[in-house]
């Protein structure tokens, strides 16, 4: 299970792994220190195990070390200042209260719902004074997503990158200072028994995002349930395409699902920005009854930084092509 993803068969059985690094590593710790506390009489077997194990948990390790926390660096709160709340509310709960007590509490400047159909909609009505916009996508697929803001509105436009079933919402907006950016709310489908056997769709909807927004002048940022973790190859290769970065580099964690079991949890809710957004808080909020936690995220342009470019090869252009036709692929095969 370690090594599985490095195989990179789409498969949700070879994927599946790739999220659960955390909790292998810890079963691997254990089974480590078992080992020595127990002989064997071979001990031949014996060491070639422990040697095996050791090689596995320093595996994980370098892969999960970029994003364990290094500081506790915090920045001053400018007035310009954006608050992100990022919600998938798992459809069928109907803790409506909860989410909305904590929508009222947090009071953001931009509040994503993913998961929300019509019922969730007329619920979420209840806090729609608190915002100057929205913009709705109610679907019974479990796939809705809604969009509310104070910020100035600029232009709004509904997405369906791969598939009818998966609507993202790109948003242009100004802050406070009137510097304008551009937000992505996503929630493309994960490779599981429950939804797609592949990771072909997910990854071609994040490769056809990235670029779009490499194509863009603007500041971006991309906020949602990625049904995608951190340190997986799709994740990495979507930063280098879009020149975005990860937010969660350096300042932890932050598992999101499932919200049930902390123990199992792993990060899929994701936020990616450019360089000149700076993100002075995120953190996860508490559960409410959906599968997933809330995430929370504060962040200012800094008007003074520049949107890099990096230069990429024609192998690494060729790969992305070969995931987006694979993904249109297998939407195809999936509707007929």
């Amino acid at each position: 299970m370690s090594f599985l993803p490095i195989l990179q068969f789409k498969h949700w059985i070879f994927r599946i792994s790739e999220y659960l690094r955390l909790q292998i590593l810890g079963i691997l710790c254990l089974l480590l220190v078992i080992g020595y506390c127990f002989e064997s009489e071979n001990m031949i077997l014996h060491r070639a195990t422990l040697i095996l194990i050791t090689i596995s948990i320093i595996h994980h390790i370098i892969i999960i070390l970029p994003y364990i926390r290094k500081s506790n660096k915090s920045f001053s709160s400018p007035e310009n200042k954006v608050i992100i709340l990022s919600v998938n509310v798992l459809q069928k709960n109907q803790n409506y209260k909860k989410l909305i007590d904590i929508i009222e509490e947090m009071n953001p400047d931009i509040l994503l719902t993913m998961e929300t159909n019509q019922k969730w909609e007329n619920e979420l009505s209840k806090v729609e004074s608190l915002f100057s916009y929205n913009y709705k996508i109610p679907k019974e697929n479990r796939y809705g997503m809604h969009l509310y803001t104070k910020l100035d509105v600029k232009e709004c436009k509904e997405h369906y990158l791969i598939s009818e079933e998966h609507p993202s919402i790109e948003i242009r907006m100004a802050d406070k200072e009137n510097n304008e950016f551009i937000f992505w709310g996503i929630h493309p489908p994960p490779p599981s028994p429950g939804e797609k056997p592949t990771s072909k769709q997910k990854d071609a909807e994040l490769m056809k995002l990235a670029k779009l927004i490499r194509k863009n002048q603007y500041s971006t940022i991309v906020v949602g349930d990625f049904n995608n973790v951190s340190w997986s190859k799709s994740s990495k290769m979507f930063s280098k395409l879009s020149n975005l970065k990860d937010a969660r580099v350096r300042r932890g964690i932050y598992g999101t699902f499932p919200a049930q079991y902390w123990f199992l949890r792993f990060p899929v809710d994701l936020l990616f920005h450019s360089a000149p957004i700076i993100i002075t808080n995120l953190k996860t909020l508490p559960a409410f009854g959906s599968d997933h936690l809330p995430i929370l995220a504060e962040f200012f342009i800094n008007k003074s930084s520049s949107l890099p470019k990096n230069n990429l090869d024609p192998k690494f252009k060729e790969e992305v092509n070969t995931i987006i036709e694979e993904g249109k692929e297998a939407a195809v095969e999936e509707n007929d």
